[in-house]
């Protein structure tokens, strides 16, 4: 058997076992119209006990569409609103209000959540349901909210993906980009919608074609079309220019499908691609195991790190003061952005940043590792040749070594650092005013009884990894 042929059968080979494993059968399908069914028939009747009329209820997303994996299984429900009769106040203030209480009068546990405006979650049988209130409307250039387009894209997906080869190998990107956690538009993970992921089998005809795709696609300078509204690459791309890769709404061509996803969702994912073509393995589908941590095996990994390289661990612990996923995540985000950018910008090196929260979204910690934490500082100083040279020497006359000229020309020295990293992260998040987290304590660890302080299992787990920072651990031995 030749080199190619071989290669093809592994990869037939892995593909079969992943879809075997991700791929729901006809049992998960009729549970889930069942509680379709069985929601909806409630929420008819308590909209319509109430004299409301001119709505209709539909299945939206990846059930709709049969492109769902069996063991990330959520129904959404759409209910459909004559805009000339409703308006967004009263979806806000109205809907989710009668929507909760009819819900919760027959003993179904409840949340709040926020989108385009509020919609209401529901738990039913172990499957959660999204009851989304949007818009009627006949074209999507006259949308009202941003979710008022997804039944247009419900359409059009299921009028391309008919063949279920199709819809298979939506699954088998989903489940390439969920192994790496690049899956998903929100703001926590930045990667790859369930829309793009149709959208690019749509565009390439399978999995392995899009991979191969990814390889060309330049950052900031792609764009890809399936109903060609620009006709060419420079006209799309002046359109969108901020956008690290373009994916052109079929449905509107004013909106770039891959608008959430960030350079590094955007890196890693091509890194990968070109890493599977290479050396095709079962281990690119296989999610990372949980890595079991015991309080003392944490410190001496920190006490360890701190020898060798003289790094140092910062923890900030955040209270959640409002249940709304996304705009938690991205005040975070940009919490961990100004801080690694002021340190940077005040002599630390290697600041590495991450976020845990916990499954209640009532608690976050910000956990920082700065690789140089020394009390002292390296300064480069202006060639000695320069009219500031002799300023530089009075600035630093009371240096801890020098300032000596190096081989270079340049004045340099070895001074106390003149801002500590915990004073420069309070000031940081005191300049500004966040609603949805709200700061109690910056601490730095040294010791076990630090870690003891944290303890909780899973953050325990995820700290651990954090510290390790391997990432593609589960296939770098597919590479050797």
């Amino acid at each position: 058997m030749s080199e190619s042929s071989s290669n093809e059968s592994l990869i037939t080979s892995i593909f079969e076992k992943v879809l075997a494993r991700v791929k729901p059968g006809e049992d998960i399908k009729r549970k889930l119209m069942m509680v379709y069914e069985e929601i909806k028939a409630l929420i008819h009747y308590c909209l319509e006990s109430r004299g409301l009329i001119n709505f209709e209820t539909s299945l939206q997303g990846s059930v709709a569409k049969d492109t769902f994996l069996k063991d990330e299984v959520d129904l959404d429900m759409f209910i459909l609103f004559d805009p000339a009769r409703y308006d967004t106040k009263w979806i806000n203030e109205e809907f989710v209000n009668i929507i909760t209480r009819c819900l919760q009068s027959q003993g179904y546990n409840t949340i709040l959540k926020y989108a385009a405006h509020p919609y209401v979650t529901a738990y039913v049988n172990g499957i959660e349901v999204d009851i989304v209130p949007a818009f009627r409307v006949d074209n999507p250039k006259n949308i009202i909210s941003a979710v008022d387009r997804t039944p247009f894209h419900t359409h059009y997906v299921k009028s391309r993906l008919l063949e279920e080869k199709l819809r298979d190998e939506v699954r088998l990107l989903k489940a390439f980009l969920r192994a790496w956690n690049l899956y998903g538009a929100e703001i926590k993970v930045q990667g790859f919608s369930g829309y793009l992921t149709e959208l690019l089998v749509i565009k390439y005809g399978s999995f392995l074609n899009v991979l191969k795709a990814a390889i060309s696609w330049r950052a900031y300078k792609t764009c890809i079309e399936i109903e060609e509204y620009y006709g060419n690459e420079k006209a799309c791309k002046d359109k969108f220019k901020k956008d690290v890769l373009v994916v052109v709404d079929p449905v509107d061509p004013d909106r770039n499908a891959a608008a959430a996803l960030s350079i590094r969702s955007y890196a890693c994912f091509k890194m990968l691609a070109r890493l599977f073509l290479e050396k095709p393995a079962i281990e690119f589908f296989e999610t990372s195991y949980e890595v079991q941590a015991n309080v003392n095996e944490i410190a001496k990994l920190i006490e360890e790190r701190q020898k060798a390289l003289g790094s140092c661990i910062i923890i900030l612990h955040f209270n959640i003061t409002k249940n709304s996923p996304d705009i938690v995540w991205g005040q975070l985000k940009r919490i961990q952005r100004v801080i690694k950018n002021t340190l940077e910008k005040y002599g630390y090196k290697g600041v590495y940043v991450d976020t845990w929260i916990n499954d209640e979204m009532s608690r976050a910690l910000t956990v920082l590792e700065l690789m140089d934490c020394s009390d002292y500082e390296f300064h480069m100083g202006p060639p000695a040749y320069s009219n500031e040279a002799i300023s530089f020497l009075k600035k630093n006359i009371n240096a801890i070594i020098g300032p000596w000229i190096d081989d270079k020309g340049r004045i340099v020295c070895i001074r106390k650092r003149k801002h500590n990293p915990i004073e420069v992260i309070r000031r940081v998040i005191e300049s500004s005013v966040y609603t949805s987290v709200r700061l109690e304590e910056i601490k730095k660890i040294v010791s076990v009884d630090d870690v003891k302080a944290m303890h909780d299992v899973k953050f325990m787990m995820w700290f651990k990894n954090f510290l390790l920072k391997k990432h593609f651990d589960k296939i770098m031995k597919t590479l050797i």
